[in-house]
């Protein structure tokens, strides 16, 4: 039977990539509730450095800004709340188990997968910089922004990356 996958390349080529992205999803799961939530040091590290970057930005921007913890805001409006789900760790984790098992060279994906987190953590600060803003002028759509608009721009963005890889890096020699 696996000689027959084998000869049939589309299907064998699915298959593998399905059973590793599996096995990789549930080594995110082990690894995520069994360890990184208890310590809580990179969901804590990630919330701190957006809380920080955004103060920074907004401070340089000549907003009079407040932080206390996991909120960052504008003096006058009640701030934004990052959580754990909202570090951006699981985008991380989402976006690295693609490129793992999609095929190519492991010379390309690791600064692929590098550049990439990056890249994300980045269209992160500028996510919470801009509900930031909302908080304190347009409240009101805040709420739509932050779990509508901003969560299909992001997956938009690691979809178009993962296309990125497939047609430009993924069979590079």
């Amino acid at each position: 039977m696996l000689e027959r996958l084998k000869s049939n390349s589309k299907i064998f080529f699915l298959l593998t990539f399905f059973l590793k992205g599996l096995a990789l999803y549930l080594f995110w799961v082990l690894l995520y509730e069994g360890w990184l939530i208890n310590t809580k040091f990179v969901n804590s590290t990630l919330i701190r450095h957006l809380v920080d970057t955004n103060q920074v930005l907004l401070d340089f921007f000549g907003f009079t800004t407040f932080s206390n913890g996991e909120t960052i805001g504008i003096d006058g409006s009640h701030g934004v709340f990052i959580g754990d789900p909202c570090n951006g760790l699981s985008l991380f984790a989402l976006f690295t188990g693609f490129i793992i098992a999609f095929t190519g060279k492991i010379k390309y994906k690791i600064p692929f997968i590098i550049l990439g987190i990056l890249f994300i953590h980045l269209l992160n600060v500028v996510r919470i910089f801009a509900l930031t803003l909302m908080s304190k002028y347009a409240p009101e759509v805040l709420d739509f922004n932050h779990k509508y608009t901003f969560t299909y721009f992001i997956y938009t963005i690691i979809f178009l990356l993962w296309m990125l890889w497939v047609k430009k890096y993924a069979q590079k020699e």
